[in-house]
């Protein structure tokens, strides 16, 4: 982690922490929680784009996530949430692409690289770790039911986003550039990824005693996964993921 990371995380906590000590009167109105689950889904391109002519196999990474939320009951049913959640995101995916714009690795010992409109065989395997903070009202209708909407802001402290391409050719620069034959080549975008990820978060949490629950969640990406002015790739990808888990309440 770097300096910038551990300074957020430092800010939301002492906020957080300070919170309920500066409400004497309303501290029963607090609620605090450790959730822990685990994130499924994709950072995928919406719609599928017309370079992807077919999807081979898809798979998940090892994706967990850890945090704390606090919650504030303004009554009985409504409330306000915030918090700070470790999230890991990440899936592998192998398709058939015609056309696509990349920039590939020919040579690993020179570095060459070649850029261009590539058609056969894509591999991708993305990895991707945040630290989250969401703000988000509840909606308690029921004594063990609460759900929840809003929106989050994520810093990326880790990114990896590489793969292989083969069993293809590239048109070097444009469609109808230079044809080069690929039997295999490698890409390394990790230091391309965008920094920051915002987005909508919606979820349930189903209450199974006066300690424990367990919840399930949506986040779903506002940004692209790479800035906008991206030239590497010409579409763009989002965050979209999926988690369920656990809650404890201290």
């Amino acid at each position: 982690m770097n300096k910038s990371l551990n300074k957020i995380i430092a800010s939301v906590l002492a906020f957080l922490i300070m919170m309920p000590l500066s409400a004497q009167f309303s501290a029963d109105r607090f609620e605090h929680r450790i959730v822990a689950g685990f994130n499924l889904g994709a950072s995928a391109p919406l719609p599928l784009p017309e370079e992807v002519r077919s999807i081979d196999g898809i798979w998940p990474q090892f994706t967990p996530q850890l945090g704390y939320n606090l919650l504030y009951k303004l009554n009985d049913t409504w409330g306000i949430g915030s918090g700070i959640v470790l999230n890991f995101k990440g899936m592998g995916v192998k398709d058939k692409v015609k056309y696509m714009y990349t920039r590939v690795i020919m040579n690993k010992a020179d570095g060459s690289e070649l850029e261009g409109y590539f058609v056969g065989k894509n591999k991708t395997t993305i990895k991707t770790a945040y630290a989250t903070i969401p703000l988000y009202a509840t909606f308690r209708p029921h004594e063990k039911w609460t759900f929840r909407a809003g929106g989050y802001a994520s810093y990326l402290f880790s990114g990896q986003f590489k793969g292989t391409v083969s069993d293809g050719y590239m048109r070097v620069g444009e469609p109808t550039g230079e044809k080069v034959e690929i039997e295999e080549a490698t890409f390394d975008f990790n230091d391309d990824i965008r920094d920051f990820d915002f987005g909508l978060t919606f979820g349930a949490e189903r209450k199974i005693n006066n300690r424990f629950g367990w919840y399930a969640n949506l986040d779903w990406a506002l940004t692209p996964l790479f800035p906008s002015n991206y030239k590497v790739m010409e579409f763009s990808l989002y965050n979209i993921y999926f988690t369920v888990g656990l809650t404890y309440r201290l």
